[in-house]
C-alpha cells in the first residue's frame, strides 16, 4: 500500500492535503499530528480532523526522541485514536511496556545514525512480536547503512509485516528498494517532504504501477 505523510501547517492545511492524496491515488494518509498540534489533540477534533477519511488514515503522535515534536502520549490516548482511525503509530517504548492495539504499527526510529546489525535484528524482533506492522527506520549516512537495514528482510521471519528503511539523500533509494523487498507500505509525500530523500507521491504511484 502506498502512503502520503501529511503535515500542513494547520489541521485544515493537513486535511485538505490529505484529501488531495487519496484523489490522487494513494491508499492511505499518515496525519502527523504531533506537527499540527503542540499537545495531542482531544478525540473530537482528530476525528474532525480525519472525518471522512476514517478507513484510510494513520495517525501519528511522533515524540522527540524519534524525530518527531511531541512528549509520549499516554495508552489510553492511543487506544482511543485506533478506534476512529485504521491504523495508530505506536513508539517502541510503549509496545515494550505491553501496549498492544490490533491495528498498531509498531515503530522505531533512530533520527541520529544507524546501529549494528544486532540492534536492528532485535529492536525488529521485538516490534514484530508485538503483532501488527512493524516499523524500523535509521539515519544512513552513507550508502552501506542503507544497505544495512534492508538486510533486515532477509534476516528476520516478517512475512510481510516489516517495513525498513533509511532517512537521508544517499539512503532514498533504500526506499525503493524496501518496495521490492517486501515492504507493505510505501512512504511519500505531497507538499512538503518530511524526511530528507523521501519519495515524491508521483514517484511512490509509478513504483506501486511497476510492482502491480
Amino acid at each position: 500500500m502506498m502512503i502520503v505523510t501529511s503535515v500542513g501547517g494547520s489541521p485544515e492545511e493537513a486535511r485538505k492535503e490529505a484529501k488531495q492524496a487519496l484523489l490522487m491515488g494513494s491508499d492511505i494518509v499518515e496525519l502527523r499530528m504531533d506537527l499540527i498540534w503542540d499537545s495531542p489533540p482531544d478525540l473530537e477534533r482528530a476525528r474532525d480532523l480525519i472525518g471522512g477519511m476514517e478507513g484510510r488514515t494513520l495517525l501519528t503522535w511522533r515524540t522527540e526522541k524519534h524525530g518527531g515534536r511531541g512528549s509520549e502520549p499516554s495508552p489510553q490516548y492511543l487506544e482511543s485514536l485506533a478506534r476512529i482511525s485504521r491504523l495508530v503509530d505506536v513508539e517502541f517504548e510503549l509496545a515494550m511496556r505491553g501496549l498492544r492495539i490490533a491495528n498498531a504499527l509498531y515503530s522505531w526510529h533512530d533520527p541520529s545514525g544507524t546501529p549494528d546489525m544486532d540492534v536492528l535484528l532485535r529492536v525488529s524482533n521485538q516490534l514484530l512480536g508485538a503483532g501488527g506492522l512493524a516499523k524500523v527506520v535509521t539515519l544512513a549516512r552513507d550508502e552501506l547503512e542503507a544497505y544495512r537495514v534492508l538486510n533486515l528482510y532477509k534476516r528476520v521471519d516478517h512475512r510481510g509485516r516489516l517495513v525498513a528503511f533509511s532517512m537521508g539523500e544517499r539512503a532514498s533509494f533504500s526506499r525503493r528498494m524496501a518496495a521490492l523487498l517486501g515492504s507493505p507500505l510505501i512512504y511519500s509525500f505531497l507538499g512538503e517532504a518530511v524526511a530528507p530523500g523521501q519519495l515524491t507521491l508521483r514517484e511512490a504511484l509509478l513504483i506501486k504501477k511497476l510492482l502491480s
